[in-house]
């Protein structure tokens, strides 16, 4: 399974280290993952002013996964995320902002939610809640195992911050 993570960024050199370190351990967290799972980080910089450039240049250098790097005038994140899609291979895309770290299992949490789900026509992607250094979860819990994304915010009311995985076979026909 390819894991294409994309991640708009603007201005946050300082920050992206955390998030880069936090793929590589997933990456070497478990012989599952180690066996199962590819990475590809796509990164699209909406203007940066400050060395982002040359931060991901050292993460590119150390090889140890695919990494592109895409610069575009600053246009903001939406326009970011939408221009860095083209460039996903990979089987889920995960969108991971530029201060966002994952959980120590999360790959895995990733690949074993995948294998569950990838044959059913009526999914285009999964969705796990988020959390802050401190373990605390960035908004309210999921009311149902299943529901859909305008059920998730309008009708069950869920708020805060969510990590979605968007199947790659319909991520030419969407726009966020």
């Amino acid at each position: 399974m390819k894991l294409s993570i994309i991640t708009p960024t603007y201005n946050r050199a300082n920050m992206l280290g955390n998030l880069y370190n936090s793929i590589v351990k997933n990456l070497l967290q478990s012989e599952k993952v180690r066996q199962d799972v590819q990475a590809q980080w796509l990164i699209m910089d909406d203007g940066s002013t400050d060395n982002t450039s040359e931060i991901i240049e050292q993460f590119i250098n150390e090889n140890k996964f695919e990494i592109q790097y895409h610069k575009q005038q600053n246009q903001g994140k939406m326009t970011a995320i939408n221009n860095v899609i083209q460039y996903v291979d990979g089987d889920l895309i995960v969108e991971c902002d530029s201060d966002d770290v994952f959980s120590d299992n999360a790959f895995y949490d990733i690949l074993q939610a995948y294998y569950e789900t990838k044959e059913r026509k009526d999914l285009y992607g999964l969705c796990f809640l988020k959390y802050d250094l401190k373990r605390n979860n960035i908004g309210n819990r999921f009311q149902k195992d299943e529901t859909t994304m305008f059920d998730l915010y309008f009708k069950e009311r869920r708020n805060g911050r969510k990590s979605n995985c968007l199947f790659y076979k319909y991520s030419k026909t969407i726009s966020i």
